[in-house]
């Protein structure tokens, strides 16, 4: 299983609250898998718990990929265009078929020939304006997409789709406030809706959605509760919005109910995480250790042999502090997939976190083979051999610090890891580069912040040291701070509030 990135931001997959780059997955696919238990972007960086949720959480059906998404003219196919309007998808649609052709050939006037003749045979279909305007999207001609919805809009003012469209936009661009009176312009058309009843369906599956992700966002979850609830009314095999459900009776302190819908949401979805496992994610999120441990132990009980149950269940207690269980529950996955990305990712974060730095260097290095491209193992390949005496491993440290801050230059890890390896050279003039480079990216991780600290004390600057030690070690993100135990021994040293 193999996981490359571009960024040293981890992604894993489990319960937690929203956020852009996952509501983009949102917008952007129509069926979204999860093929690997974790997508892992920022390691050291941030191994969050909430993004982790939002792989599932957000991973909603939805119709096309023009809220914000672009794919090739190869993929612009009928089922994709009308696909939501019409099941008896063939060659009846011929004119739909060559409307693409000639489109993909720039002939926007020959495109709309013929999917007028399409629409004159069959009344069903969309609109030829928001056909066109579908197209313009998916194909990144956003102005002309933006166009054709106008006249959509004015020349069919009741039809719901546009607003659809406009909605799925703001949203994705955090424009919470248009997004919900978008949602909500559209729910009032599609009641008074009187065309296709397939494409009605679509819309309000769409709309509501939409509408349930802007009450998350508010965390408003009782709103979103009874939009996802009325989604399932629609759609009752929506293993997604079974999911998303859950996680809103959670937030609303109905955790039996929650858990019967993950239930639900793994039946019908294997991808999705196992129902034990969502629930004690969500009751991590809500402060409840003592119940999330009692739902992580009954999961592994279920399958001592889930690689992905045993993954998210040694995450979590890395993130409790309990380094020994999770390295136990990380050696029994590895004789289950020994060649499984994410399980040798998290074993190199255990060792590393135990001090164990050559099984922490092998597990990285044997990840690395699997994943030559991925960011957050060469960070902390660059981390781990920045640290020991051998010259030789040192100056790979130094290699894998540039690789990364290359491959990813606006970047806060791969920026302040560089800096950290050159602090450590001796070369002190690019180190300080590097760190005004990583600090003006923003957002780093509880980890980098800790070397932050470090860098200042030995600039005799404790003040503003203890200043990136508190942002450390009150990080609120559920990150997975591989060097806590040495930030609080620091501060410690520092006194001090």
């Amino acid at each position: 299983m193999q996981t490359g990135t571009n960024s040293t931001t981890i992604h894993p997959v489990v319960p937690a609250p929203f956020g852009r780059r996952a509501e983009s997955h949102y917008l952007k696919s129509p069926s979204i898998r999860f093929p690997a238990m974790l997508r892992w972007q920022r390691f050291g960086a941030g191994f969050s718990y909430a993004r982790l949720l939002r792989r599932f959480a957000l991973a909603v059906p939805i119709a096309l990929a023009f809220a914000g998404g672009q794919v090739a003219l190869g993929q612009l196919t009928t089922e994709v265009l009308i696909g939501d309007s019409v099941s008896d998808l063939g060659p009846r649609y011929s004119d739909i078929d060559e409307a693409i052709k000639r489109f993909a050939n720039r002939d926007v006037l020959g495109a709309r020939q013929f999917l007028e003749a399409a629409l004159r045979k069959n009344p069903n279909l969309p609109p030829v304006d928001l056909l066109l305007a579908k197209m313009s999207f998916l194909t990144g001609d956003a102005a002309s997409g933006l166009v054709a919805l106008e006249r959509t809009a004015s020349e069919n003012p009741g039809d719901p789709e546009p607003f659809i469209i406009l909605a799925d936009q703001a949203i994705l661009q955090g424009q919470t406030i248009p997004a919900d009176a978008l949602y909500d312009r559209a729910m009032e058309l599609i009641e008074k809706y009187a065309g296709n009843a397939k494409r009605k369906r679509s819309l309000e599956i769409r709309a509501r959605s939409g509408r349930s992700l802007v009450a998350e966002r508010r965390r408003n979850w009782q709103l979103a509760a009874q939009d996802l609830m009325a989604l399932l009314q629609l759609d009752p095999e929506n293993a997604n919005a079974h999911y998303r459900l859950g996680r809103a009776l959670f937030m609303q302190n109905k955790p039996k109910e929650g858990l019967d819908e993950f239930v639900k949401a793994n039946q019908i979805d294997k991808n999705l995480p196992n129902p034990n496992v969502a629930a004690a994610m969500m009751y991590e999120q809500l402060g409840q250790r003592n119940e999330a441990k009692s739902a992580f132990e009954t999961a592994v009980k279920a399958d001592r042999n889930d690689v992905k149950t045993l993954a998210a269940y040694a995450q979590w207690l890395l993130q409790t502090g309990d380094v020994a269980r999770a390295e136990t529950a990380l050696a029994a996955a590895r004789r289950v997939d020994p060649e499984n990305l994410d399980i040798l990712i998290l074993s190199g974060a255990a060792a590393r976190m135990a001090k164990k730095m050559k099984p922490a260097e092998d597990y990285f290095v044997a990840a690395l083979r699997l994943s030559p491209s991925n960011a957050a193992v060469i960070n902390q390949l660059a981390l781990l051999l920045i640290d020991q005496p051998d010259e030789q491993k040192r100056q790979r440290a130094l290699e894998f610090a540039k690789i990364n801050a290359l491959l990813q230059p606006n970047n806060a890890e791969s920026n302040i890891t560089l800096a950290w390896v050159l602090y450590q050279i001796g070369n002190n003039r690019e180190a300080e580069a590097a760190l005004r480079k990583g600090l003006q990216a923003g957002n780093p991780s509880p980890d980098s912040n800790f070397l932050i600290a470090k860098i200042l004390v030995d600039q005799n600057k404790p003040d503003v040291a203890k200043q990136f030690l508190n942002y450390a070690l009150e990080s609120d993100t559920g990150a997975l701070f591989l060097l806590r135990e040495d930030a609080q021994k620091l501060k410690e040293q520092l006194g001090g509030p």
